[in-house]
């Protein structure tokens, strides 16, 4: 029987808190309690009053796999994820070569079972080799992908995403687009233009969209008018667009940080508004392509870090509200059965302290460090990550590299 029992640790989920226990068999959550006993040879986790967390689910990474080994590969990239609290991550298509075929696909999610820490979510090409020109073979690429996204660039093309959207909704799979026109100076109004056409094409298709790193209020003010229509669209914003000003420092990412007012009103929009996810964007770069101005974050690590430190820690929002956002509504969006703490879920779990540590380079399970959060003091470190009531990361060591297991068999 594969089993865990996890001890003496403060339960925060987006619906409850409360302390206790919470046994795991076969996967999923068996009991929540005080005081539980596990079945004789069932190893315990003792949590000694850290707090656990659902495992964090994102749906928008950059594992650089295959093609781009310098940067990230699966195996790196899942190790980061653990290391962040996170089992589920979704994987954007702008590989070499493209996921725009089912071999792509299926490549991933050979190699994240073979290696046995997260599970990964591949992300389809909307056109072939993202060049915007021609539909991918989405009828083919449909059993495994869950969505299809040209991320980092926009599908200029207005019969072609039309297209791309009906067929979208006839395969019952998502649009993921990243709404950004070409040639525009205004890069705020570029996305909303972007924004309000694929909302659009929402309407009219009847496509389910999921719109990628918000980053404006005029986008926010036009998705939360889709959703009063219940057109079924979703949205997640970035660590770095909450957390992060482009007064603080020039830093490229696409798309770019916003100014104070800007972040004010992605922050303020988790307090009832219409965004439904945080989402990494993590995006590893060498450092040679960094300076070149290759625009991104390597962020899965630290997103709780900074998101508990900048957001939780002040009172901005509640950990039980940042809960629903890196895990409930990413689960419900990829129709899984994890983001709560509650029997009968997934065993994903992540525990923490606030226990406070600098952002070194020597902190990272990536191949990059590309992040300008580089000498920054941080609470909320990750202690632990569990997948499916098997440990995957524990006190500073990922499963298969030096792993050593602090579990006590009862």
């Amino acid at each position: 029987m594969n089993a865990l029992l996890v001890k003496d640790v403060r339960i925060v989920d987006a619906d409850h808190q409360l302390a206790g226990d919470i046994l795991i068999r076969d996967g999923i959550i068996w009991a929540l309690g005080r005081k539980l006993l596990p079945p004789r040879g069932v190893p315990v986790l003792q949590g000694e009053g850290r707090t656990a967390l659902p495992a964090f689910i994102d749906l928008h990474a950059h594992f650089r796999d295959p093609g781009f080994p310098e940067k990230e590969d699966l195996l790196s990239g899942a190790r980061a994820a653990a290391h962040g609290g996170f089992t589920c991550v979704s994987l954007m298509p702008n590989t070499d070569p493209v996921c725009d075929s089912p071999e792509v696909a299926r490549y991933l999610l050979a190699e994240a079972k073979r290696h046995g820490l997260i599970e990964v979510y591949p992300v389809g090409a909307i056109t072939v080799g993202l060049m915007g020109e021609e539909l991918s073979p989405m009828e083919a690429l449909a059993p495994w992908v869950w969505a299809f996204s040209d991320d980092g660039k926009g599908v200029e093309d207005h019969e072609l995403m039309l297209r791309a959207c009906r067929k979208a909704a006839g395969l019952d799979r998502v649009i993921f687009p990243h709404c950004e026109f070409q040639g525009l100076s205004d890069r705020g109004l570029s996305e909303e233009l972007m924004v309000a056409r694929d909302l659009w094409l929402c309407r009219r298709t009847g496509c389910r969209l999921h719109l990628a790193h918000i980053s404006t209020p005029g986008s926010l003010e036009l998705v939360s008018l889709a959703k009063e229509r219940r057109l079924p669209v979703t949205c997640e914003v970035t660590p770095h667009h909450l957390c992060l000003t482009r007064e603080e420092g020039d830093y490229s990412v696409n798309p770019p940080l916003p100014d104070r007012e800007a972040r004010e009103a992605l922050v303020k929009a988790l307090k009832g508004g219409p965004i439904d996810a945080i989402a990494t964007d993590h995006a590893p770069h060498t450092p040679r392509d960094k300076a070149a101005g290759a625009p991104g974050i390597s962020g899965i690590e630290l997103a709780f870090p900074l998101l508990y430190t900048r957001l939780v820690a002040p009172g901005v929002i509640s950990l039980s509200e940042l809960s629903r956002y890196l895990a409930l509504q990413p689960a419900r969006i990829l129709g899984l059965r994890k983001g709560l703490i509650q029997v009968g879920y997934d065993g994903d779990l992540m525990l923490f302290s606030d226990e406070e540590f600098t952002a070194s380079e020597d902190f990272f399970f990536s191949k990059s460090t590309n992040t300008p959060l580089l000498g920054t003091r941080l609470s909320g470190r990750v202690w632990a990550t569990v997948h499916r009531g098997e440990v995957i990361y524990l006190d500073g060591a990922v499963k298969g590299r030096d792993f050593r297991d602090h579990r006590e068999v009862i």
